[in-house]
């Protein structure tokens, strides 16, 4: 049975044999994921949106990633105004924030203002002046292995074989000197200090596993 009356209806409401959305409304929700495909998962985490510091009667728009840090938003600022990065704080909403907190954890927004301040020169006490020298002595050290690790380079590079154990003798002494970073207990000036050799031994740590891995692609390790 037909019913003509009801043709205009039914074409706007036509049902596909394998759909259950009709074809109308089925257009309507196809376009959506193509919308947001562009701001996928992996793109939000990466939003960028612009907050302004302000430091003493002046103030400037930084754009960064939503899943930035306070340390971040600093450096981005130091780099404006050649600062020291031990003298300043950074506050939001009235409480003072550590570099490793991420925007978006605290609740900065796009639009959002964080102030910028400078505390006195800290002072240097004997635990602050031993831990420096402690983290100075791994750094010359560290200096050894990064020359070591550059005769490494020259050597693959130049189609010499180097011995596995090399390698791996390079990577154990590297680790060493980042449990002695590991074991110094610094504030100020030595940890920003620390955390800079630690990032460094990182570097040369792949460095090395690069390298180990072109010498002995499709070669037998010896």
């Amino acid at each position: 049975m037909t019913h003509h009356h009801s043709t205009g209806d039914d074409s706007e409401l036509e049902v596909r044999p394998d759909d259950a959305i009709p074809v109308q409304q089925k257009a309507s929700s196809d376009a959506q994921p193509l919308q947001q495909d562009p701001d996928s998962s992996s793109a939000v985490s990466t939003q960028t949106i612009s907050i302004t510091v302000s430091h003493d009667s002046s103030e400037h728009l930084l754009h960064l990633s939503d899943h930035s840090t306070f340390g971040d938003v600093k450096k981005e600022f130091l780099l404006k105004t050649g600062l020291e990065a031990s003298h300043v704080k950074i506050l939001f909403n009235g409480d003072e924030k550590d570099d490793a907190e991420q925007l978006q954890a605290a609740g900065v927004i796009d639009g959002s203002m964080v102030l910028l301040v400078e505390g006195p020169p800290p002072v240097m006490t004997e635990e602050m002046a031993k831990a420096i020298a402690a983290v100075q002595a791994v750094t010359r050290e560290i200096d050894q292995l990064s020359d070591r690790v550059v005769a490494l380079e020259a050597a693959v590079d130049g189609g010499t074989i180097v011995a596995v154990k090399e390698f791996d003798m390079t990577a154990e002494l590297l680790m060493r000197q980042l449990l002695k970073l590991d074991g110094i207990k610094a504030d100020g000036e030595a940890r920003v200090q620390r955390k800079a050799e630690v990032r460094r031994i990182q570097k040369l740590q792949e460095d090395v596993d690069a390298l180990k891995a072109k010498c002995y692609r499709a070669k037998p390790q010896l």
